[in-house]
């Protein structure tokens, strides 16, 4: 707020601050300079006219440049006489006579309308209470309320004794180092002591006496909110801490003079109209000398212009408060707010109500900005902002909870139906739920169960279902736990598809893998059911892989998630060869081609009906197989048959020879003996 509406100087007001800056510094030497030096600034400043002249700094210790006590130490360390041998201890002779630049500045100060600054510390450390002066209070003693501190560094007495006024300079900045308060009032050791700016405005109006008022919230019982302080005919609000709430202009060019313009020869009429009837301030802005604060406009503002500022607000009024019922009001506001923000959340669709949240919390700024703007009243209008935003979130959040658990109760009642990845997908992008399909490269697996027909005829209705909902319920979480999506389950058969709905690049390698775990729990089912006296048969399993389309497909009132296209069928028809090839897992060519880190033995290449071309056919070989000591073989044995020759045909009967009950060689013995020498295979 501060920085989108600082204080606007309407009219020039009566406060000159006199900087110390670093051109005059490069002028007169460093800082601090002689005490007769600073005299001669405060005697030209009386001259020009100032009303009153407050000083920023603190004379702490004695000058040690005053010649006076420059000839005692050089007495003390060189035994130096002076121009005279009839010095005496008591200071008179040439010692006397010289003189001290604290006794010079005190003289200055004493011709009046000077104010002399101290620093507050939070920690006793035996310093001079200053003189203070009179304070007229109404109420409570705003002392005991005020921040408080024990220790002081004082200015040295003489220059004290001489002063018209005493004021501490203690800026107060804010939680986070920035000032935006300037504090008027403060107690030290218990007692009442004003602020720099306080004092140089009494001086001015020539007043005696500060009159201070302690302001209660719900009668002179009530708990104190802040504080009146009248000097003259100016009235200053402060908080309950004794600060004014400063209404910052910034850096303001014709605030300041350089003090070197007063040290130049020919100063006087010149700079008189700049200062005359001003309250002027003494300080420093160079930047060694480290009175450089934070505020709101400026990142390294001088002490001095804090002061400066808050003077010219006290004597141009619009001043910045804290009503006393401010709290409360925020208070109220933000458990309202907060409850119309969480209904909102909770009645209406999540654009209304976050519009809705977002309107609440921009009329909630603009009514703190126009409180501010055109009242001059602070309204923190960030506990009703977040608790807007707070209630708006946690109505949101349970409802969204909700959701979650009504969309996972009924992901978890789809998933029995569909893949766990198709519920995801849809879930994830509801758009995909529409008629229509696309085409890509996909692998699919069929199973079938040996012998199911005669097992139904064998089996009670209710022993049936149960065994094959065990069967299924295997066969379908090893798809599953492969990525696999069941796209169908006729009768004791299972259809599955890989690279579908979700981008599978290994599709063919996680089909393989799937026919093979499935297999094992295949044969550990079958053999568990035979132990138990049932005659299960085996389950057999084809997979191919090739382009076919796959979406959505049905009608509007009813549609199915699955794919079309010939690898489909040729799929259907590998698992239903291997009834004839003698084996349990019959894999296409195209599937193994995508899969070159896995072991496979061909078989073949089958003949299958209303195809121009064959279908080349592999079984997968078992891990533990060792390919050096008879798979090498069996290779070499394949490709000589495949050429034709004889040699082939005798090597692929000593193979069988030696593993009479292996399938594929079976099958290959039984065609070389019928006079087949080709791999060609009808089916």
């Amino acid at each position: 707020m501060q920085r989108a509406a600082p204080r606007i100087l309407e009219e020039p007001v009566a406060v000159r601050v006199i900087d110390i800056d670093d051109a005059t510094l490069a002028r007169h030497g460093q800082w601090p300079w002689s005490r007769d030096t600073v005299a001669g600034l405060v005697d030209t400043l009386r001259d020009l006219g100032a009303a009153a002249i407050a000083l920023d700094v603190v004379f702490a210790e004695p000058d040690r440049t005053s010649p006076r006590r420059l000839a005692a130490t050089w007495q003390q360390s060189y035994g130096w006489q002076g121009a005279s041998q009839g010095d005496s201890q008591d200071g008179s002779g040439i010692r006397g006579s010289l003189p001290d630049h604290d006794e010079t500045l005190a003289a200055s100060f004493a011709r009046g309308r000077v104010v002399s600054g101290y620093s507050l510390l939070p920690s006793e450390n035996g310093g001079r209470a200053p003189a203070k002066p009179g304070f007229a209070m109404l109420g409570d003693d705003p002392a005991k309320y005020l921040p408080a501190f024990d220790g002081v560094i004082p200015t040295i007495s003489v220059l004290e004794d001489s002063a018209s006024g005493h004021g501490s300079f203690t800026i107060a900045a804010g939680r986070d180092e920035i000032v935006r308060r300037l504090p008027i009032l403060s107690a030290l050791r218990g007692s009442l002591v004003p602020s720099l700016a306080l004092e140089a405005l009494r001086v001015a109006q020539g007043e005696d006496t500060i009159r201070v008022r302690s302001e209660h919230n719900g009668g002179p019982d009530g708990p104190v909110t802040g504080f009146t302080v009248r000097v003259g005919a100016v009235e200053i609000p402060l908080d309950r801490e004794g600060a004014l709430l400063l209404h910052q202009s910034g850096s303001v060019g014709e605030r300041s003079l350089a003090a070197w313009r007063l040290m130049e020869p020919d100063r006087g009429a010149a700079l008189r109209d700049a200062v005359a009837g001003h309250i002027v301030l003494l300080g420093t802005s160079a930047v060694g000398l480290g009175d450089l604060r934070p505020t709101p406009l400026n990142a390294y503002e001088p002490g001095i212009n804090v002061h400066a500022e808050a003077l010219e607000q006290i004597l141009a009024g619009g001043h910045v408060v804290r009503p006393a019922w401010a709290g409360g009001l925020e208070i109220a506001a933000a458990a309202f707010l907060a409850l119309v923000a969480a209904c909102a959340a909770a009645a209406l669709g999540l654009r209304l109500s976050t519009g809705i949240a977002a309107g609440l919390v921009a009329a909630v700024g603009l009514g703190a900005w126009l409180s501010y703007a055109r009242a001059g009243f602070l309204v923190d209008a960030s506990l009703p902002c977040l608790a807007i935003v707070a209630g708006f979130a946690a109505a949101i959040l349970t409802r969204h909870l909700i959701t979650e658990r009504d969309a996972l109760h009924l992901r978890s009642a789809f998933t029995h139906y569909l893949s766990p990845d198709l519920v995801e997908a849809l879930a994830a992008d509801p758009g995909q739920l529409k008629l229509g399909g696309e085409t890509r490269t996909m692998t699919f697996l069929f199973t079938d169960l040996e012998g199911f027909t005669s097992l139904t005829e064998t089996r009670g209705a209710e022993a049936l279902v149960a065994l094959l909902n065990g069967y299924l319920d295997g066969l379908c979480g090893v798809a599953m736990a492969h990525g696999g999506t069941v796209d169908k389950i006729v009768g004791d058969a299972v259809h599955v598809m890989f690279n579908a709905p979700l981008d599978q690049p290994d599709h063919a390698g996680r089909a393989v893998a799937c026919a093979l775990a499935m297999d094992a729990f295949a044969t550990t089912f079958s053999a568990a059911q035979r132990d138990a006296g049932v005659p299960f048969g085996k389950t057999r399993i084809g997979v191919n892989t090739g382009p076919a389309v796959v979406g959505n497909f049905g009608g509007a009132r009813r549609f199915d998630y699955t794919a079309h296209g010939d690898a489909i069928n040729t799929a259907a028809r590998l698992e239903a060869a291997n009834k004839a090839l003698g084996t349990r897992i019959c894999i296409a060519g195209s599937t193994v081609a995508d899969c070159p880190g896995s072991s496979f033995r061909p078989i073949g290449t089958l003949l299958l009906r209303g195809k121009a071309q064959g279908v080349p056919v592999f079984e997968p070989v078992a891990s533990d197989a060792d390919p050096a000591a008879f798979e090498a073989r069996y290779a070499e044995a394949f490709a000589r048959l495949a050429t034709g020759e004889e040699e082939g045909a005798q090597a692929m009967l000593d193979l069988h020879a030696e593993r009479p009950d292996d399938a594929v060689l079976a099958l290959h013995a039984r065609r070389i003996a019928a006079g087949e020498r080709s791999l060609r295979i009808a089916a």
